[in-house]
């Protein structure tokens, strides 16, 4: 926002939340705003005006252009080639990406979302430990502490038409044969 001159007064009030940004996390605009948007040369150019919704995330990215984006402009995204194209004034515009940005951006938005899941397990943990230091022991009887079969049980084996394995388990006599 400081780079293109804008303030918080300049934003309008939203209430979006992003999710998938980062896994697990959600995240909330602090505002949008309507920028022109302009693709091409200064003598063959398209220009729109988008909404940007703008958060206060630390990311390589600038802007991510949704789909309404790309129907407003009507370009068609290639990923691989990292190209896009568009109907221009004058026929077909192209905009082809950078692999050493893209690479770049894609390496540091994986560190930077390693970093936040990281930090928000840290934080549920700190949470689990402070709930549980403030419940007191509950001791378990000795004789309870462990698993004991009923005294009707059957051994079943558990692959009857393979003779070759012998694996067996226990079960309760009273249960139906479904």
């Amino acid at each position: 926002m400081t780079k293109l001159g804008l303030e918080a007064k300049d934003l309008e009030p939203t209430r979006t939340i992003f999710h998938g940004i980062v896994p697990g996390l959600s995240s909330s605009s602090i505002g949008r705003i309507r920028l022109d948007v302009l693709f091409g040369t200064s003598d063959h150019f398209r220009r729109e005006p988008l909404w940007f919704e703008v958060v206060d995330l630390s990311s390589m990215y600038h802007a991510l252009l949704g789909r309404t984006a790309l129907a407003k402009f009507m370009a068609v995204p290639h990923y691989v080639y990292l190209k896009m194209k568009l109907p221009g004034s004058k026929g077909l515009i192209t905009i082809t990406g950078d692999y050493r940005k893209s690479l770049e951006c894609t390496r540091d938005g994986a560190k930077l979302a390693e970093s936040l899941v990281i930090a928000e397990e840290r934080h549920q943990l700190d949470r689990i430990v402070a709930l549980a230091s403030e419940m007191p022991a509950v001791p378990v009887p000795a004789d309870k502490a462990s698993f004991k079969p009923s005294k009707k049980t059957k051994k079943v084996k558990l692959n009857p038409e393979d003779p070759s394995r012998c694996k067996y388990v226990l079960v309760g006599t009273h249960l139906d044969n479904k």
